[in-house]
């Protein structure tokens, strides 16, 4: 019913006039009741549709061949996505084609079999060509759920194909397909984007929104915008393309993308602005959106670090190419939606966070995250040979965190060499100084030796010298008293001799008796002058 009023229903209305007059001041009563009516047309034609084939088909045959008619939506669909060339009018056409040859393979046969037409057709064909038998095309057989699926798409897909080609996308055609496949060519910059402004007023933009969502939500969105601008939007203010694409956003909220832009276009036709130049107004301000995302997406790649960002929900809506590198991410986590504890919970399953069980992990780091928002480093990678990442979250104001993965692992590698060779310094330095103690040690032992060793020697040569001398001093004695009884005489003159030599002997005693009381400290030294010829 949705999809009925906002595709169809509204747009009608609004070309017609019906929905812009200026005495309807409420438009959600009769979106409401557009709605109503068309939950109650489709529930009644199904009914019919039901009572038409009733007893001849099963369910499930029924629901395969509506599965067979949605099925057309898929040439323009999936080529709109992948295809530079398709065209709108390519994808009429191919759709168009695959319905008629839809209802003539699948919904045909099901009427004749019901009894609602003669079953000539199935047999003979139409006018008797055998060929066009509606469950046989071209004398193919396959089960009829299979042939009608197969020849439907052929023709989409030819149609499709063949009306895309016969003419040039126009410049909003080729400007859609810009939003989805990456263009080769390098795209204009900024300042060439007709960023126009409109006689349309912000008062009048948001009473148009009013009309159909309400003015109490009207009155929200448009603060909220103002709020995020950090200005004012004053009532009589012109209003730029930034605002009308905004205000399409809002309006297709309630009346989907189609009515949205048709609504909006009617205002500014209504404002002397001509349908193709609001359309083209607003193309500008979606291709000047596109070409700030996708160089705010480039500049993000080009950053080292990882980028995520997640709302309020904790649910992903930004990254960059570093952030699925650096977390070793696959393609499926890598989209908008991904919730975080999803992220952790896959980094966790396969151990890159360490081991334990994995929702205590998811919720430890959850608490990181979002409570604490602390600064962290990790290892991933099982076994702890992984690179070292590490994690700073930042909140934002209306919600959400910004995530960033920095890999450090060559500053911790550099850190832990240093740590490494210090501790191996300290280990030498502690070694040579045990050396080194050892070594003092020794000497003091040596020391205390060669001190123990003198000191017996200054004994001995005080005992020695002291036992030498009172014989010494006895012959002595002896020689001086045979000097002075023999004065004269050759014996007299070697008695001489022999004195003066005991008197040597006697000099050189008393001096070893001198330097063994130095030792012991029995004697003083004393500073005096003296002639150096003494």
């Amino acid at each position: 019913s949705i999809m009925v009023s906002n595709d169809l229903v509204v747009p009608l209305l609004l070309r017609r006039g019906h929905l812009m007059m200026s005495d309807r001041e409420d438009m959600g009563k009769l979106l409401l009741n557009v709605r109503r009516s068309a939950i109650f047309a489709i529930l009644i034609l199904a009914y019919i549709f039901y009572r038409m084939i009733s007893g001849t088909f099963a369910l499930a045959s029924i629901g395969l061949m509506s599965f067979a008619a949605i099925a057309q939506f898929a040439p323009a669909f999936f080529g709109g996505l992948v295809w530079r060339r398709a065209t709108a009018g390519g994808a009429i056409a191919g759709i168009l084609c695959g319905f008629a040859v839809w209802a003539y393979t699948l919904l045909l046969p099901s009427l004749i079999n019901s009894g609602w037409m003669s079953p000539d057709i199935l047999d003979y064909g139409p006018f008797g060509l055998t060929l066009l038998r509606p469950q046989m095309l071209f004398n193919l057989e396959f089960d009829p759920i299979t042939h009608g699926v197969v020849w439907s798409m052929i023709f989409n897909l030819a149609a499709y194909v063949t009306v895309s080609l016969l003419r040039q996308p126009e410049p909003i055609e080729r400007l859609q397909a810009n939003m989805f496949i990456q263009d080769d060519l390098v795209r204009p910059q900024t300042s060439s984007f007709r960023l126009w402004r409109t006689s349309i007023t912000v008062d009048e933009l948001k009473r148009t929104v009013a009309r159909y969502l309400g003015e109490e939500r009207a009155e929200r969105s448009f603060k909220e915008y103002a709020a995020g601008l950090n200005e004012d939007l004053s009532p009589h203010a012109e209003a730029d393309v930034q605002l009308l694409r905004f205000t399409e956003h809002l309006l297709a909220s309630a009346i989907g993308t189609a009515s949205s832009r048709l609504v909006l276009s009617l205002l500014l036709r209504r404002k002397a602005v001509g349908v193709k130049s609001a359309l083209k107004l607003l193309d500008d301000a979606s291709e000047a959106i596109q070409y700030n995302r996708d160089l705010l997406q480039s500049a993000l790649d080009q950053v080292r670090q990882g980028i995520g960002v997640f709302d309020k929900d904790m649910r992903l809506i930004c990254w960059n190419r570093q952030f699925r590198t650096i977390l070793n991410l696959p393609p499926e986590l890598g989209r908008v939606g991904v919730p975080l504890d999803e992220i952790i919970r896959f980094n966790a399953s396969r151990g890159d966070l360490g081991p334990g069980n994995v929702e205590d992990i998811v919720s430890e780091h959850i608490h990181k995250y979002v409570v604490t928002q602390e600064t962290f480093q990790k290892r991933l990678g099982p076994g702890g040979y992984g690179p070292v990442i590490e994690v700073r979250t930042n909140a934002m104001p209306q919600g959400g965190i910004v995530t960033t993965y920095t890999d450090i692992t060559e500053r911790v590698e550099a850190a832990e060499a240093l740590a490494r060779a210090n501790e191996t310094l300290e280990r030498r330095v502690r070694e040579r100084t045990a050396e080194l103690t050892m070594v003092n040690r020794e000497l003091a032992k040596a020391k205390a030796k060669a001190d123990e060793a003198n000191l017996d020697k200054t004994r001995f040569l005080a005992a020695a010298s002291h036992d030498i001398l009172q014989p010494l001093n006895a012959a002595r004695l002896y020689t001086t008293s045979l000097v002075e009884r023999k004065k004269r005489g050759e014996d007299a003159r070697l008695l001489r001799n022999v004195d003066a030599s005991l008197e040597a002997v006697e000099d050189i005693l008393n001096a070893l008796l001198d330097i063994s009381r130095l030792d012991t400290g029995a004697m003083k030294p004393e500073f005096s002058v003296f002639p150096v010829d003494e």
